[in-house]
């Protein structure tokens, strides 16, 4: 396996990453590396050029965790205002709103077994 050098991406955020995670790739688009922020937001970034692909938004205070589900399809985020956000990765609309009060969610993660023939169940 080749190793690329390291890439910088300057003022990725408007404050500080608290979270990263991969989501797989998919059928119609390669993987994302998706970034979790204290300015409220989650970034997806094309994993080979760190471009930009899209910024979801909805936490109304900052993202402390991220996780995608294996097949690379959903992702998840939570956040210090004691939601998780369950959203569709390529389309960045929301699947689910979870709160969890009354504390935060700060780790979180896909059960991979949750797959019957490559479907989610």
């Amino acid at each position: 396996m080749k190793l690329g050098g390291i890439k910088t991406v300057e003022n990725a955020h408007d404050d500080s990453v608290w979270a990263v995670t991969w989501a797989p790739a998919t059928q119609t688009r390669p993987p994302l590396l998706l970034t979790g922020s204290i300015d409220e937001t989650v970034r997806l970034w094309k994993s080979d050029e760190l471009v930009l692909e899209r910024t979801n938004t909805g936490h109304c205070l900052g993202v402390v965790s991220v996780a995608a589900h294996p097949l690379g399809s959903i992702a998840a985020s939570s956040s210090i205002d004691s939601f998780v956000r369950v959203f569709d990765v390529d389309s960045n609309s929301t699947i689910a709103t979870l709160e969890a009060p009354p504390s935060e969610v700060w780790q979180m993660r896909f059960d991979p077994k949750v797959m019957q023939n490559g479907l989610l169940n």
